[in-house]
């Protein structure tokens, strides 16, 4: 392949992932030339099959037959799959290596998801590398206007797949024509992009792919609301997104060459950064407002390769309202501009509202020396938002005439009256003093505007190196967490320990690492360390509704962080009461932990709760088809401790639950006869938890006796647990960590109402501490 033009045309077709498109590019590359198309879909072919190549190479003998029609891979009907917890309803998209469905989720909640999924049979190294880095960039988001992920995992054929928000929308250009939308209204919606894409930018990862079709705007409550979508060509920043190998082919573009900055285009050494994103974020402002994009999408589809970049390198397009001129009445309707008249009166008013301000903003952001445009997403969003307000922007050079414009227009009334005025001052006052009066002015301007700049330069450079040093720690941070889990899921207890502090100790503030340090800590069972993390990032805003929370309401009780604790029970509480029908049983768990009445706290509600499921629990059960009793059932894996209940949690932790709520709201007999269901089932390895509530509903009903021997049944099982634990091999196969943390906050309470005495175990409690720490420091 020795000709550059078939190598340019070769590489950029072959990156195309939609069929349809490369046909496309294809026939506009080619033209007429049909020994070079040949010789193009030979060598498609030939990448796609590279077994075939190597028996029968191109060129070698052309009566062999044709690689331009692969046979195609092996089908599989995926409607109706299941996935984890996810069933595949409908397909709602398709791109070169991945398929998009509408999934159901059954559990931990009931909602439908879009689920992307490596199509089967185009695994390659690269393509599921590009998944996989898509996958994490989508990950590192969290922002009401990009589609949000939620899970990610690999399928029983090695095949990547990711669960997102389910977007139910149009592409951003066809909602504001169909809606008819005016100026305002389409420049609010971009705003909302654009706190997006800076959103991104903050997460270290660009887009490198801002297309109409890759904003979807739908409708929440009568409003609508943009989701920037499909990271798939997503680059990082200053962090790795992937440790697999994604290798971008040598002279070849990424992105939508409508939409691509000339840096993109230019495949060249020059690395491609966030102002990207800005020039692609200008061409998709321009169509809103236009209806069209800078460059003629029929003229660049029919200019080959080397003549498409270098209209997007060299050419400068139209401004907005020169370009407006050549829409018809037609396109200047669907714009939602109908009120200003009819033909080219509609054209001359909506030309007037772009000319100025908006035709800046836009060749701003389209400038071709990226060293020109917007510095960031932010301040383009500013900018529109200055031009919505009456305020001036930064896209033009701010004048002394045009701010004064700017004001006159906000203050009509005022300035008419101080003009009245000034004239008839102004004839009274003599020339010479008027001209020292501007020549003073001026130069206190100038000294102002000067002194002005300096101060933003620095604090923009001094931001701009403390955003470096935060990214950079960020993702030392986040591969030191990735480290001290597998780690710690391997046993390998020191060095995960050492992972989990450096992390801290680089990113104080972040709460990743806390969460994870705790987790290690409650693992083996260090609980003040663990309690004081699991503080620390509840107060750096910690989302607190992830299982790794779980049990941690009384693992603030027992170390005493009563407030800690009241913040934690009034977001479960909050939870609980907005989703009745979904069973949290570990949050009735956490609301029922403590001995005090907190008046923020509805114990009766949460009682009445904990009942209505269990009652269906018991005479409701939910459908399972298929459902095996074998030992792989996961409740039988709850009973083993290996993984944390969940909505489907066995009727004996519903059971104590239930009992617990009811132990807390005075109904002592109740409690008793739940406690005692539950202690019935011993398959359930944590049941020595029931002992001490039950000695607190014994006591209560005034039956000491058999109260004091409930309680010295809890000391004793207590005791065994704590003795078995020290042992190094039972520390990953207990049940879960915060069963034995109940079970002591809870005894210790039993000692305190019964034999009004401290709880006995504390040789065994400091026995288990010490061992715990000999596994830290030995390892």
């Amino acid at each position: 392949m020795t000709n550059p033009t078939e190598r340019a045309i070769f590489l950029q077709a072959i990156e195309e992932d939609n069929p349809d498109e490369r046909q496309a590019y294809l026939d506009s590359a080619c033209g007429s030339d049909a020994a070079l198309r040949k010789t193009m879909e030979e060598l498609i072919a030939a990448h796609d099959q590279p077994a075939a190549l190597l028996d029968h190479p191109i060129g070698a003998n052309r009566s062999l037959p044709s690689f331009a029609a692969p046979a195609p891979a092996e089908l599989v009907d995926h409607i109706g799959m299941q996935i984890g917890t996810y069933t595949l309803r409908e397909q709602i998209g398709e791109g070169g290596f991945g398929l998009v469905f509408v999934a159901e989720q059954e559990s931990p909640v009931r909602r439908r998801v879009a689920l992307k999924i490596v199509k089967p049979g185009v695994g390659s190294k690269e393509v599921i590398a590009r998944f996989e880095a898509e996958r994490q960039a989508v990950a590192l988001m969290n922002h009401p206007n990009i589609a949000q992920v939620f899970d990610a995992g690999v399928t029983a054929d090695y095949r990547p797949y990711f669960v997102m928000e389910l977007v139910r929308g149009l592409p951003i250009t066809e909602f504001c024509d169909e809606k008819q939308m005016d100026v305002r209204e389409r420049l609010n919606l971009m705003i909302d992009v654009c706190s997006a894409v800076h959103h991104a930018h903050q997460k270290g990862v660009i887009h490198r792919d801002i297309k109409p079709s890759n904003v979807m705007v739908t409708l929440h409550d009568d409003r609508a609301v943009a989701k920037v979508i499909d990271f798939g060509v997503a680059k990082a920043l200053d962090q790795k997104l992937t440790d697999k190998t994604v290798y971008t082919r040598f002279f070849s573009m990424i992105g939508t060459p409508l939409y691509m900055s000339p840096e993109q285009a230019e495949m060249s050494s020059l690395d491609v950064d966030t102002r990207s994103d800005i020039y692609s974020l200008g061409v998709l402002m321009y169509e809103l407002l236009v209806g069209a994009t800078p460059f003629d999408r029929g003229r660049l589809d029919s200019a080959g390769l080397d003549e498409m970049r270098r209209i997007i390198r060299e050419e400068e397009p139209p401004r907005p309202s020169t370009r407006l001129s050549t829409l018809t009445a037609e396109r200047i309707r669907s714009l939602g501009l109908q009120n200003h008249g009819a033909g080219a009166s509609q054209s001359r008013s909506l030309s007037s509202d772009l000319r100025g301000d908006l035709d800046w903003i836009v060749m701003k952001a389209l400038e071709k020396d990226r060293t020109r445009r917007y510095d960031s997403a932010a301040s383009l969003a500013n900018d529109i938002r200055h031009y919505l307000n009456g305020e001036p922007v930064t896209a033009r050079p701010p004048s002394k005439f045009y701010q004064f414009q700017k004001f006159a227009r906000r203050n009509r009334v005022v300035i008419g009256t101080a003009t009245l005025v000034g004239c008839t001052l102004v004839l009274g006052t003599a020339a010479s003093l008027w001209q020292m009066s501007e020549a003073i002015h001026e130069r206190n301007a100038k000294d102002e505007a000067l002194r002005d700049a300096m101060i933003a330069k620095t604090e923009a450079i001094a931001a701009k190196q403390k955003v470096e040093r935060f990214a950079e720690g960020l993702t030392v941070a986040n591969e030191l967490v990735a480290s001290g889990q597998t780690h710690a899921n391997s046993g390998q207890w020191k060095e995960a320990a050492r992972d989990f502090d450096a992390a801290v100790e680089i990113q104080p503030s972040y709460d990743l690492p806390r969460v994870q340090r705790a987790q290690l800590f409650s693992r083996l069972r260090l609980w003040p360390e663990a309690a004081q993390d699991y503080a620390i990032a509840l107060d750096t805003g910690a989302r607190t509704f992830q299982p790794q929370w779980w049990g941690v309401p009384a693992l603030f009780l027992y170390q005493g962080y009563t407030q800690e604790y009241r913040q934690l029970a009034e977001q479960y509480q909050t939870q609980l009461l907005n989703e009745p029908e979904r069973p949290h049983w570990l949050l009735i768990r956490g609301l029922a932990a403590s001995d005090t009445t907190e008046s923020s706290i509805d114990r009766k509600a949460i009682s009445d709760l904990a009942h209505v499921w269990l009652w269906q629990r018991e005479f409701e059960p939910p459908r399972r088809e298929n459902r095996s009793r074998s030992s792989d059932d996961p409740r039988k894996r709850d009973y083993l401790g290996r993984l944390p209940p969940t909505e489907d949690s066995p009727l004996s932790v519903c059971q104590y639950s239930t009992g617990l709520a009811e132990l807390r709201t005075g109904e002592y007999e109740s409690a008793a006869e739940l406690l005692l269901d539950a202690a019935s089932d011993h398959r359930w390895p944590a049941n020595y938890i029931v002992d001490s509530p039950l000695a607190l509903a014994y006591h209560h009903q005034g039956n000491s006796e058999l109260a004091r021997q409930t309680l010295d049944r809890a000391s004793q099982n207590l005791k065994k647990q704590l003795e078995k634990l020290q042992r190094p091999s039972q520390m990953a196969r207990s049940s879960p960590w915060f069963d034995l943390i109940e079970a002591l906050l809870l005894h210790e309470e039993a000692c305190r109402t019964i034999t009004g005495t401290q709880s006995t175990l504390r040789p065994q409690l400091d026995q288990l501490r010490q061992a715990s720490l000999k596994l830290i420091e030995q390892g």
